[in-house]
């Protein structure tokens, strides 16, 4: 913000105050990635039974509504994980 159009300018007075790059641990980065992708997953599926119990006011009703959503999810997490745990490879590779 202290120089918009990168004239060198120093608008703000902020220009020494991060001269280095913030860098998260790589391996924190893909865990918190696997985590999200397995709550979220988890968290979906919670909601999903709560929106069918509302729905159909029978628990083995609602549980046996969702075996295509769980399946579906599950598949999404295995998928999900598998695109994390492919190795990264520079462009042009």
């Amino acid at each position: 913000l202290s120089d918009p159009f990168g004239t060198g300018a120093d608008y703000l007075g902020t220009r020494g105050w991060f001269n280095a790059a913030v860098r998260p641990d790589l391996v924190t980065v893909w865990h918190v990635q696997v985590g999200l992708i397995v709550l979220g997953h988890i968290v979906s599926v919670v909601v999903a039974h709560g929106i069918a119990m509302q729905h159909l006011g029978n628990a083995r009703r609602a549980s046996l509504s969702q075996w295509p959503m769980l399946a579906l999810m599950v598949a999404l997490t295995v998928a999900g994980l598998w695109i994390l745990a492919q190795p990264l490879k520079p462009a042009g590779f």
